[in-house]
Order: structure tokens, then sequence, then C-alpha cells
């Protein structure tokens, strides 16, 4: 993942709300899957694997996120469980065979919950995270934006 991406990624879970914070989860995922294709197809065994437990570690947090008190949380549990399943195969096998399969479940979630985001208009989940300007900066032929946030945390 490019520093970029690190940056997008990071703004938008200090600026989203729940539903958001579950569609970035899923953009994380499919990042880290591309990026272990990008390893194997390059031959770095190691990276392959570091990418896939990446993606395994985000996965875990959803699941740790579900509420199993209700049939959506129980299922929601299984499709992640077996995502889980095919992760861990492509590591120890140090194959790409299922990433497909894995892929396709995350693609299909992520556009329901799109759908499901259009609709909730909480707030964001982290108070106080700063604000984006865009504009404040100029570099050459580009627009920069700038991300304050100096409001968090405690000042001495």
């Amino acid at each position: 993942m490019t520093k970029e991406e690190i940056q997008i990624y990071t703004r938008r879970i200090t600026n989203g709300n729940r539903t958001d914070l579950v569609v970035t989860t899923y953009d994380i995922i499919l990042t880290y899957f591309h990026d272990a294709r990008v390893a194997l197809g390059a031959g770095e065994e190691k990276q392959f694997i570091w990418n896939l437990k990446k993606a395994s570690d985000f996965l875990n947090e959803l699941i740790h996120a579900l509420d199993c008190q209700y049939q959506l949380g129980k299922d929601l549990l299984l499709l992640y469980r077996y995502i889980q399943d095919i992760v861990t195969q492509c590591i120890m096998k140090k194959i790409e065979e299922g990433l497909d399969s894995a892929e396709n479940i995350i693609i299909k979630l992520k556009t329901s919950f799109e759908e499901v985001a259009k609709q909730d208009h909480s707030g964001p989940v982290i108070q106080h995270g700063g604000q984006v300007y865009a504009g404040i900066t100029y570099g050459r032929g580009t627009l920069n934006e700038l991300y304050d946030n100096s409001s968090r945390g405690f000042k001495a």
C-alpha cells in the first residue's frame, strides 16, 4: 500500500460514520489482495504473505465488530470466516488460488454497504478527527490538500 493510499484511507476513517468505516475496511482488504497478487507475480513470497496477513487483520476487525445477536451478524460472520479460510490457505500454500472468490464476495458486500451508507446520515465515529482543507497549498500543476488534526489530543 502506498503512502498516498494510506493517507486517503486515514482521511476516510477519520471522517467516516459507522457504515463508511465498513466500506473503507473493504477497500483496504481489496487493496491488500491486489498488492499480494502483484507481489506473487514478482516472485516476492514474503511480501505476498505479508499483504495477505494484513488483509486478514482487517477481516478480523470486521469479525470483532459484528453483533451476532442479529441474523445479519451471523450471516456476515460465516462469510468472513469463509474468506479467512481462503486467505489462510493462500498463505500456507503460497498461491493465489481462491482469492478471486474472496475478492468477489468482498466486492459484493462493499457494493451493498455503499448503498446503506447513502442512507446513513449519522456523524463521524471519531469526534474532533481533524478537518481537510482543499486549496491551501498548491504544488506544481496540482492542488494539494492540507489535513489539520491540531484539534486532537492534549496540548501541553
